[in-house]
C-alpha cells in the first residue's frame, strides 16, 4: 500500500494531460522526449530510497549488523560473524589484606569437578569490544570497514579478522 504512492508511469502521466487535439505523434514525441530526464531521477530517487530503507532497518544490534554485512560481503555462503572480543569470564582473587573483616569474600571450593583456571590480565581484558571475523575471500576491508563504522557505536571498538 505505502510503494503505490512512488509507482508512477510519467509517460502514460504525460500524454494523459495532454489536450486531446494536441495527441498527435508529433507532439507526444516531443512531450516525451521532455519527460525523459524527469524519469532518470524518479528512477534514482527510487534507488536512493530503496538503499536509505534497507540503512534505517539496520541497527548497531549484532545480529542486526552481521545480517547486513553477510547480505553485502557474502550472501551466498554467509560467513561473516560478529563475535564478543573478551572470551573468558574473569574472577577476581582476593589477597589477605583485601578481604573484608564483617563479611567474609572467601570462597571454599570442595573436590576438583569445578576446576578454576587463573588467566592472565592480557587474556581477562581485550582493547576491542567486538571482532569481526570475515572469510579469507577477497572482501573488501575498507568497504566492510565503512559499513561497520556506519552502523557501530562511536564508542565501541573493533578488529576485523580473517579466518
Amino acid at each position: 500500500m505505502k510503494d503505490e504512492v512512488f509507482n508512477i508511469d510519467f509517460r502514460k502521466l504525460a500524454i494523459e494531460w495532454l489536450p486531446t487535439f494536441n495527441r498527435m505523434s508529433v507532439f507526444t514525441a516531443i512531450v516525451l522526449v521532455m519527460i525523459a530526464p524527469v524519469e532518470l531521477l524518479f528512477n534514482e530517487f527510487l534507488k536512493a530510497r530503496k538503499q536509505n530503507l534497507i540503512r534505517l532497518k539496520t541497527t548497531c544490534q549484532k545480529f542486526s549488523m552481521q545480517k547486513r554485512l553477510n547480505d553485502i560481503f557474502d550472501p551466498l555462503e554467509r560467513r561473516i560473524e560478529i563475535v564478543k572480543a573478551v572470551l573468558f569470564d574473569e574472577k577476581y582473587l582476593y589477597t589477605e589484606a583485601e578481604d573484608d573483616q564483617f563479611k567474609t569474600k572467601t570462597k571454599w571450593l570442595f573436590g576438583d569437578e569445578n576446576p578454576i583456571y587463573l588467566y592472565t590480565e592480557a587474556e581477562l581484558y581485550s582493547d576491542f569490544d567486538f571482532l569481526v571475523k570475515i572469510p579469507n575471500s577477497g572482501i573488501n576491508e575498507l568497504q566492510l570497514k565503512a559499513e561497520i563504522e556506519y552502523y557501530m557505536l562511536q564508542s565501541k571498538q573493533y578488529k576485523i579478522q580473517i579466518v
